[in-house]
This record gives structure tokens, sequence and C-alpha cells, in this order.
């Protein structure tokens, strides 16, 4: 079954994660979309349902939820859609 909701694009940018508890990470972005983005988790220890923020280049943190956990790889659910010119945006950034 297909979980995405929006068209992806690929992604060569790092984000950072930041934990309610205020601990922070940095992991590879792989694709990103206006709802969401999938990271390389390989080094990150977190289960689907957790509450994170996370902050995309050049933007502030923003609140969202850890959606699915496969393969090294973990989904990411904004809470808010990004804006279509923000993703065009970091698309530039991964060209």
């Amino acid at each position: 079954m297909e979980r995405r909701k929006n068209e992806r694009q690929s992604a060569h940018y790092n984000a950072e994660v930041r934990y309610r508890s205020g601990q922070k990470l940095l992991l590879p972005v792989l694709d990103i979309s206006l709802g969401g983005c999938m990271v390389d988790a390989r080094t990150w220890s977190i289960r689907a349902g957790e509450l994170v923020s996370i902050k995309l280049p050049s933007l502030g943190y923003q609140p969202a939820e850890v959606v699915w956990i496969e393969d090294q790889r973990a989904g990411i659910a904004f809470e808010e859609p990004l804006y279509e010119p923000t993703l065009e945006h970091l698309s530039r950034l991964a060209a």
C-alpha cells in the first residue's frame, strides 16, 4: 500500500531533528514532499509515533511526527505542510 500523499523529490542535505528533551541530531534527508520527508535513520534510535521538531536548511524548527521506520530509514510527517515555494527552494539545494 502506498503511504505517500504528495509527490516526493530527491534531497541531498541534512536536517536537524530535536527531541522533546531538547537533544538534537543531524540526519541526512533522502527525499522530501510538501507533507514530510524521509531521512537516513541508521544513527537514530526512535520509534514511530514520537513527536519531534525538524529544522530544514534555511528554515526554523517545525513540529513533526515520526510515522514509520523501515530499512534504516524513517518517514517524518510535518504538522503543517510546506508551502510550494519553500519546497522549490529546498529542491534547488538538492540539485
